[in-house]
């Protein structure tokens, strides 16, 4: 059996104190670079893992972590990344992890801003952040700079260069959207015209979304020899299903050629809800997430094509890259992009088994 190495191994190796090897394990205090080094090299050569369990226990550490994500009530999607920050809380319960939840109302800046003055005020130690609205996003991490809180981005990447911005977790928004479009070529013809529709307020404050539409319209600019037209629109209010359905009527109508959409959130479900049966056997759908009601959908073979951004595992991720830095004080990779997966119906009932499998082990 291996033997534990103790702290006083450590210190008498490098020749130092028992505190000062505590300093440089735990990051406390200053210790000379000269020293730290040597203590770092000691641990290295005796292969010290540090009990972190131990330690919590010891100093009877809480660390408070604030997690700033939209509604779920109003959004399914966002119970999912919600669910996987539950599984990681439940993984790390015995280190002192403690999360509490701001949730804000869609597109409602001022209580996302009433959210974000509550969480600089609350004496956290870190925050997990979905940055959806980018002007109102940029400012609290910058108030998060100024204060040295410590931010974990999930869903929405926006580049940060602060000392503060540890990580993000999520989708390359950018591909997501040149995989939308690659999946609808294959279902239209030359001269056809496909849409990018955002189900969604306040669009053009949102990063994500604009860099879905990029990443399809540049797909179809780079293949213009298919010459496929682009329509490019959003509709804020779907569920007022009468307006929305007069809206897309008008669409339709407006554009004869119209073959394929893309629905850039989670709402594709919204867009199925408002087409007759025969319009819908014209179109190709695809969209985003594998929430119940587009799951029944793409079921019955309405949609075509849903990409999974798995927001469950960013919200696991989100809270355990949280956990390996403030607890175990390990640098995390600041940029972890997530798998895009394809699922259709005729390979969703062996994802969603390998998927709960997965689940149920974190």
């Amino acid at each position: 059996m291996k033997k534990r190495i103790r702290i006083i191994d450590i210190a008498e190796k490098a020749g130092v104190s028992k505190g000062t090897v505590d300093r440089v394990i735990h990051k406390r205090g200053h210790v000379a670079p000269a020293v730290k080094k040597r203590v770092l090299a000691v641990m290295e050569e005796l292969d010290y893992r540090p009990n972190v369990i131990a330690s919590a226990l010891a100093y009877n550490r809480v660390w408070k972590i604030a997690a700033l994500l939209p509604n779920p009530d109003e959004d399914p999607f966002w119970r999912q990344p919600k669910n996987g920050i539950q599984k990681a809380l439940n993984s790390t319960r015995d280190y002192g992890i403690n999360v509490d939840f701001f949730h804000f109302p869609d597109a409602d800046t001022k209580a996302y801003a009433n959210c974000c003055d509550q969480i600089l005020t609350g004496n956290y130690d870190a925050v997990l952040v979905a940055p959806v609205y980018y002007n109102e996003a940029h400012k609290f991490l910058n108030e998060c700079e100024e204060i040295s809180l410590k931010y974990f981005l999930i869903n929405t990447y926006l580049k940060r260069e602060d000392a503060s911005f540890q990580c993000y977790v999520g989708q390359d928004s950018y591909q997501s959207g040149v995989l939308a479009a690659k999946l609808l070529d294959f279902g239209i013809e030359h001269g056809d015209a496909v849409m990018v529709l955002h189900l969604e307020k306040g669009v053009y404050n949102s990063k994500h979304l604009l860099e879905k539409e990029q990443g399809f319209q540049n797909y179809f600019i780079e293949h213009s020899n298919r010459n496929i037209q682009i329509i490019k629109t959003s509709y804020e209010n779907p569920t007022d299903t009468n307006a929305f359905r007069k809206f897309i009527n008008y669409q339709l109508k407006s554009y004869p050629n119209l073959k394929g959409i893309f629905v850039t959130t989670s709402r594709l479900y919204q867009l199925v809800d408002v087409l007759s049966e025969g319009q819908a056997e014209k179109i190709k759908l695809v969209g985003f997430d594998l929430i119940p009601a587009n799951l029944d959908y793409l079921r019955a073979e309405k949609i075509n094509f849903l990409i999974n951004q798995n927001p469950v595992k960013q919200g696991y991720l989100g809270i355990l890259n949280i956990f390996e830095h403030l607890v175990r004080k390990k640098e995390v990779t600041p940029i972890q992009h997530l798998p895009l997966d394809v699922v259709m119906q005729e390979n969703l009932k062996y994802y969603l088994e390998a998927d709960e499998k997965i689940h149920l082990m974190i």
